[in-house]
């Protein structure tokens, strides 16, 4: 029986690659490029990551970078379409390790691809140790698998194989795979990226686990995202009662996630949940936050617990607000923040990036020139870099804070001062950036004229004041680590949570 599914397989899976129209943005992909084109943007990427990048030895030596563009670039001797040379970019992007420094085609691409691509109609958790994933929404046409269906390939190539291939094209700080992971996990992450870097078929022939565990294919057209909602509302009206209830509750769940991104709520007399999933809303923030903190205070609440789990960042003088609340001292934040002497090339950045004069002449006065070259930005424009001083509101009781790979960016910072003042129990995966400070604040989009690749350079290095040597390299670490599992997901439980409550139990009984 396996021999004949194999043939069964391989020939439907050969009618679907011959069937397959020519897809709309083929165009642009299957370009071709001569040598003397790649090799003319790999220079202008090398030079501008060189000349740019604030913090581009960090975690590669100077030959270590070098040697990327002799394996991936410098050496071809053959033509590659846009395609290909988009994969090897990409890869030497992802060595850089700084999860803000990215790839991607132009951004009026970028649009017609969201609007008009067609996607894998899956809705995928992964599980990585060992890799294995599962379908927990169908948005095809039929829109009727069962939540927790196993997927075993796509169009012939194993989950496995997948996984291997897809990672080592995502930026990430250091060395933390969670984030890489969380490029797999979150929302259509997975469909976008495999549409970016594998294929973009108009069907995909999969390969399944039935309730019995026994394998078998079925075939989905591509959708696109205008599609995936319309079968998300048919896949949400599901007349199974214990799918219905799944349904139900991640349907409400994301519908508040939108709704009340930042928001708090009672578990009992003692213990406040206090949600905060993005530091982008400054008028949501300033509002909650010290209505929040207040009210905790009043309360009398002796345990509170954060969650800020797929909180991918965003404006630090939140994350710096938010860390004020919870210190009864004065402390540290930012040790200092620097940008590279390359940008004084103002020939290059002009004629290559998106910056122009009229920034360069609004940027000059925020920064301090140094002996060595390089820009560090005034304490009076970036106030994370002063002593930072206890907010009236401050809570004083035990504080848990549930993280994972997501938990990037300003986040990462926020969590990593929270460590290193010792003000917090960590609940989760390691967060998703540099514990010692990443790279972000303004970015310069790098333009690569014969691919019309756009690499987005941060232009700030933060540093972080910390000196814990044992997490270089990585991102805040839990005292308790939780694996997420597909069975969690399906039981719609918070294993997360529910540590933080146990932990609370513990302590209420010593």
């Amino acid at each position: 029986m396996k021999c004949i599914n194999l043939i069964l397989t391989i020939l439907l899976l050969n009618t679907f690659c011959t069937e397959a129209q020519k897809h709309p943005f083929d165009d642009y992909f299957t370009r071709e490029l001569t040598v003397e084109q790649l090799n003319e943007d790999l220079d202008i990427l090398k030079m501008g990551l060189e000349k740019i990048h604030p913090s581009l030895n960090q975690y590669i030596s100077e030959k270590e970078f070098a040697n990327l563009f002799e394996n991936e670039g410098l050496q071809v001797d053959l033509d590659l379409n846009v395609q290909e040379a988009y994969r090897k970019i990409c890869k030497i992007v992802a060595n850089v390790k700084c999860q803000h420094t990215i790839a991607t085609p132009p951004d009026n691409l970028v649009y017609r691809m969201q609007k008009n691509g067609k996607f894998f109609p899956l809705r995928v958790f992964w599980e990585f140790d060992p890799v294995r994933a599962f379908v927990i929404f169908d948005f095809s046409k039929e829109a009727d698998l069962s939540p927790g269906t196993e997927i075993f390939s796509i169009n012939g190539k194993s989950i496995q194989s997948i996984h291997d291939e897809l990672l080592p094209f995502f930026p990430s700080d250091g060395n933390i795979l969670s984030n890489k992971q969380s490029r797999l996990q979150v929302g259509v992450d997975f469909q976008f990226w495999y549409y970016l870097l594998i294929e973009r078929p108009d069907s995909f022939l999969v390969e399944l686990s039935d309730n019995n565990r026994q394998s078998y294919t079925k075939s989905f057209q591509a959708v696109t995202f205008k599609q995936w909602t319309r079968n998300y509302r048919k896949y949400l009206s599901q007349k199974d009662p214990l799918v219905r209830e799944y349904t139900d509750y991640y349907s409400a769940k994301e519908k508040l996630n939108r709704k009340e991104p930042i928001r708090y709520r009672y578990l009992s007399d003692s213990i406040a949940l206090l949600t905060v999933m993005n530091f982008d809303d400054s008028e949501k923030f300033s509002t909650v936050i010290p209505e929040a903190f207040s009210d905790f205070n009043k309360q009398n609440v002796q345990n509170l617990i954060i969650d800020v789990r797929y909180n991918g960042g965003g404006n630090d003088i939140l994350g710096r607000k938010l860390f004020s609340y919870l210190i009864n001292q004065p402390s540290t934040y930012f040790d200092s923040l620097y940008s590279s002497t390359g940008i004084s090339d103002t020939t290059f950045l002009f004629n290559n990036t998106d910056k122009n004069r009229a920034w360069f002449q609004y940027t000059l006065p925020l920064v301090d020139s140094l002996p060595d070259g390089r820009f560090a930005t005034k304490p009076s424009i970036n106030e994370g870099l002063l002593v930072q001083q206890p907010n009236k509101d401050n809570f004083e009781g035990n504080v848990y804070i549930l993280m994972n790979g997501r938990s990037a960016s300003t986040t990462a910072e926020f969590l990593a001062s929270v460590h290193f003042n010792k003000l917090a129990t960590f609940i989760g995966e390691e967060s998703g950036g540099d514990y010692h400070g990443g790279n972000g604040g303004d970015f310069a989009k790098l333009k690569l004229p014969n691919s019309n690749i756009h690499v987005q350079i941060p232009l700030t290095n933060y540093v972080m004041n910390s000196q814990e040597k044992q997490f270089y390299g990585r991102g805040t670490l839990p005292n308790y680590p939780i694996t997420p599992s597909i069975n969690d997901f399906l039981m719609m439980k918070d294993p997360d949570l529910e540590k933080a409550l146990m932990l609370i139990e513990k302590e209420k009984r010593r």
